[in-house]
């Protein structure tokens, strides 16, 4: 078995493994956290800009329509 010092350095040095173990997880925590608003805000814009490709489509095709339509005399 190993001497009472080896043990404790052997447990200083884990100690501090995990201390920065505790430390990375809260920061990958914290960037999901502040990824997850931005996708949030991009998933917002993006469908509002559907909106809008939709809205302005339907807008053209109606003014669009009468010019497909034949002459009155057909």
């Amino acid at each position: 078995m190993s001497d009472p010092q080896e043990m404790e350095q052997r447990i200083l040095v884990l100690e501090e493994l995990v201390s920065h173990q505790e430390h990375l997880l809260r920061e990958l925590n914290r960037t999901i956290f502040e990824l997850r608003g931005e996708l949030d805000r991009l998933e917002l814009g993006y469908r509002r800009q559907q909106e809008r490709i939709e809205s302005l489509t339907d807008a053209r095709t109606r003014d669009d329509a009468p010019a497909n339509d034949p002459p009155p005399h057909y």
